[in-house]
């Protein structure tokens, strides 16, 4: 409609005494009011064209809306930056001294021809004589191989911190990294071939008791795995992990039941890394917090490691590791058939890295027959069991010997060596 219609609409009008004002009488506004609604109600040639444009329009719009925008931030001029200053108690509306841009006067000065913004922070930063980046990053990366960095407190390398257990070590890895080109594959390939690191965890009862934590370096580490290499591990092992890169995120089956549950994805997206499962902070996924996760409410460089019983049922009942050892049951027999003790070798290989020893056979053989049995006494707890999660069952095992497979993965799958680095 245009503005004259609407007016007239309002007050019954506004179209009738304009129609009925001679030409040279009519008001500016008037005039432009009949104008427009000629033009929309009784020119068709102007009306045809204007359909044509808006319509034109809609479909340029919608090939915009099919454009993913990638948010691009740029620094402001300096005429236009906005000034900071000390607040007085924090109050918004109490400013006193005007604050420029700076480093702390304890560490070196910041390079004079550069920017006083983020690309110049970023040259302090990763400038060849800084003093804490080099050694925060190789800090790091020890830490993710150890379980624990040089420094034991990653989060503070200032006063307030530990100092290092090892002080020459960081200093000639930190200068060997910024020397190497800060290549971080290169540090870390060096840090897994030293023969500190390939060390036994296992330990003498005396040399426990002297180095409990470990400062010495004496054995190799040994620490309970992330969260989301559990899980990984766990999906890796079944041959259900979806190694895809990028794309939407993941929505595996424990979302359902998390503070705020979501609809849970059908197909590839509940076997995606953990890396991709969706994650809001009000709702964190259930099973990557009981496994010690963070929430992400919170930036942290360290989780905190638990060993409780929660953990345990979650390996043995969750509904992820329950299919997964479902689908790695019914796999290792359909590869080996009537060949129980061959199937039962290759799945604690599998999980583990290594074969059994005799005497872990005979315990894994012994399970294997006490579980067939149980669902051979029950079938139906069979056919139960085996529906636990969206993947397809193999129709041509019976399911007493699948469940009995399943049983045995499972279990394995709660094995200290699974779930432990050594």
């Amino acid at each position: 409609m245009t503005d004259l219609e609407v007016a007239q609409l309002f007050d019954g009008r506004s179209l009738d005494e304009a129609l009925a004002t001679p030409a040279d009488q009519l008001t500016r506004t008037q005039r432009e009011g009949l104008r427009e609604y000629f033009l929309e109600t009784v020119d068709k040639p102007y009306s045809d064209q204007r359909q044509a444009v808006q319509a034109a329009r809609k479909t340029r719009c919608e090939s915009y809306d099919g454009v993913t925008e990638i948010m691009v931030m740029s620094d402001l001029d300096a005429t236009r930056r906005r000034q900071t200053y000390v607040l007085r108690r924090g109050a918004y509306d109490a400013p006193t001294e005007k604050v420029e841009p700076g480093t702390p006067a304890s560490l070196p000065p910041f390079p004079a021809d550069a920017p006083r913004n983020r690309r110049g922070l970023a040259r302090w930063l990763t400038d060849d004589g800084h003093p804490l980046t080099p050694r925060v990053a190789v800090n790091r990366l020890w830490q993710q191989c150890f379980g624990s960095g040089l420094v034991r407190t990653p989060e503070d390398f200032g006063s307030q911190g530990l100092p290092p257990t090892h002080p020459a070590l960081l200093d000639w890895l930190s200068r060997d990294f910024v020397s190497g080109g800060w290549n971080l594959k290169r540090t870390l390939r060096q840090i897994v071939l030293s023969a500190t690191y390939r060390q036994d965890s296992a330990a003498s009862k005396e040399l426990v008791a002297r180095d409990p934590d470990n400062l010495l370096l004496a054995r190799g580490a040994s620490y309970q795995w992330p969260a989301e290499m559990i899980r990984d591990n766990a999906l890796w092992a079944s041959g259900l992990l979806v190694d895809k890169r990028g794309g939407s995120p993941a929505r595996p089956y424990d979302l359902a039941v998390s503070f705020k549950p979501v609809k849970v994805d059908s197909g590839e997206g509940l076997y995606r890394r953990s890396l991709y499962t969706f994650w809001k902070r009000t709702g964190p996924a259930p099973v990557m917090m009981t496994l010690d996760a963070s929430k992400r409410d919170v930036c942290v460089v360290k989780r905190e490691r638990t060993s409780t019983p929660l953990q345990a049922c979650v390996l043995l009942n969750g509904p992820q590791f329950i299919e997964a050892a479902r689908v790695m049951g019914q796999a290792m027999l359909k590869k080996h058939g009537e060949n129980v003790d061959a199937m039962l070798v290759e799945m604690f290989r599998r999980l583990t890295s290594r074969a059994p020893t005799d005497r872990e056979q005979k315990i894994l053989r012994g399970g294997f027959d006490e579980q067939l049995a149980y669902f051979q006494a029950d079938p139906k707890r069979a056919e139960v069991f085996l529906k636990t999660g969206k993947a397809p069952v193999e129709k041509g095992i019976p399911a007493v010997r699948i469940a009995a497979a399943a049983m045995v993965a499972n279990t394995l799958m709660n094995f200290d060596e699974c779930v432990t680095k050594r």
